[in-house]
């Protein structure tokens, strides 16, 4: 190598990454390129999940992913499988007004016993 050079021949930093960035931006912008919402709707729903569903549901239920609009949610049993896609539409809007935008488009709902 030639003086002046580093280890990362070729590597140039784009205009973006001039320095250091908030977690929080960085995160979004992985995000955006996933077709994930922002890193703060993400922690929005999953934080206030017991608030979205209530305690009973919560106890069955669990986020799992939101990607491209759809929230993914795992269930402990068959049943809960039936009621959380019968309160899906509701759920759907709770998330929207917490998340201030419309992150949920719709719901898939995956049995994972226990």
């Amino acid at each position: 190598m030639r003086s002046g050079q580093t280890g990362n021949v070729g590597w140039e930093p784009s205009p973006e990454s001039t320095g250091p960035k908030p977690i929080g931006e960085a995160l979004d912008q992985v995000a955006h390129r996933l077709r994930a919402p922002r890193a703060q709707v993400l922690a929005k729903v999953f934080e206030s999940w017991e608030e979205l569903v209530g305690a009973v549901m919560a106890a069955h239920t669990a986020p799992v992913r939101l990607v491209g609009g759809e929230l993914v949610v795992a269930v402990d049993d068959p049943a809960w499988a039936t009621e959380m896609k019968f309160f899906g539409p509701e759920l759907i809007g709770r998330i929207n007004v917490v998340a201030e935008q419309e992150a949920v488009t719709s719901l898939a709902v995956r049995v994972r016993p226990q």
